[in-house]
């Protein structure tokens, strides 16, 4: 196999999953045979840097552009030949799952995406939760808030809004009055049992290609909604991995795939997020030894990747800059 001969597009060089793909890439065996095209919003995202190329799309949030963006999409890919696309920016998602066939069929490039109804169960914390107890899968317990009826759920619980991202908007609740008083901050809230506590979170990467591939589940602590320390250790409980594992297997999401979770008094794992699409622990999660970016691309170009070997130890997330001369 020669150098550069195998082409991936990367979207979101500006977002945190985007550059975590681009440096798992880069820590991979594919790392001296990839080119990089990179695809954001924004000029002088740090991931643009570290790509071949970079291309700036139409806005993909203005309903009026969305098919220039189709076809500004279908044009770099059969321009620069790319055989694999990842996504790295969650409102494409469901556009790339809408058009994942129409751009395969043009191109014959492989969309690293799910199939619509997985975004959406997703996205939306009530499906997930329906989800979860509609497959007799271990779940919290969980209702859409009415402030005009009164909810039976031990306290302290959890409420948060119904779609929402990195924490934000999610709030420890210790009675029926503060329930309300944050109940009308909140749009579309839901109200859950609360699990375990911040010494028993737990996040988990899969990798699902028509059939379960493997997985690693990471002990984390969060900072302003993101993993800031993760830790792998071989004593994890057997009972997470067979528990993700069967998730993945009735969810049946396409590439990666990320669950976020806790262990409850008794010692039972229970979901409450779904990130159907790889995470900004992606490349965290191939410092350990599962390059998930690695797996995928083998998978699809019939090359045989090795197997991961987990090392146990943990990873603290930091600032960094980059310095690029002038072009």
């Amino acid at each position: 196999m020669s150098a550069k001969d195998i082409v991936i597009g990367i979207t979101g060089t500006g977002s945190l999953v985007g550059q975590a793909i681009i440096k798992s890439i880069k820590n991979s065996i594919f790392k001296d045979k990839v080119e990089l095209i990179g695809v954001d919003y924004f000029t002088e995202t740090v991931g643009s840097f570290w790509c071949n190329k970079n291309y700036i799309l139409p806005d993909l949030l203005k309903d009026e552009l969305i098919h220039e963006w189709l076809n500004k999409i279908i044009d770099i890919i059969t321009e620069n030949k790319i055989q694999i696309l990842f996504i790295g920016v969650d409102f494409e998602l469901i556009h790339f799952a809408i058009f994942k066939e129409k751009i395969e069929q043009k191109t014959s490039c492989r969309i690293v995406v799910s199939r619509k109804e997985v975004i959406e169960i997703a996205d939306d914390k009530y499906l997930t939760f329906k989800f979860l107890k509609k497959n007799k899968l271990n779940f919290p317990e969980t209702f859409i808030y009415d402030y005009s009826k009164n909810i039976e759920i031990e306290y302290p619980c959890i409420i948060k809004p119904r779609i929402g991202f990195r924490s934000r908007g999610v709030y420890k609740i210790n009675s029926e009055q503060e329930l309300k008083e944050k109940g009308k901050k909140i749009k579309n809230p839901i109200v859950q049992e609360l699990i375990g506590n911040e010494n028993s979170e737990y996040t988990c990467g899969v990798v699902y290609l028509e059939k379960f591939i493997g997985s690693i589940v990471l002990k984390r602590k969060l900072k302003e909604g993101n993993t800031s320390i993760a830790e792998y250790e071989k004593n994890t409980p057997q009972i997470i991995y067979d528990y993700v594992k069967e998730i993945a297997e009735k969810l049946k999401p396409f590439g990666a795939c990320n669950f976020q979770l806790r262990m409850d008094k008794n010692g039972i794992p229970k979901l409450f997020e779904i990130n159907a699409r790889h995470s900004g622990t992606t490349y965290i999660r191939s410092l350990f030894g599962f390059n998930e970016v690695e797996l995928i691309i083998g998978s699809f170009l019939n090359i045989k990747t090795p197997s991961p070997k987990l090392k146990a130890g943990k990873v603290v997330r930091f600032f960094d800059e980059f310095y690029t001369p002038n072009r």
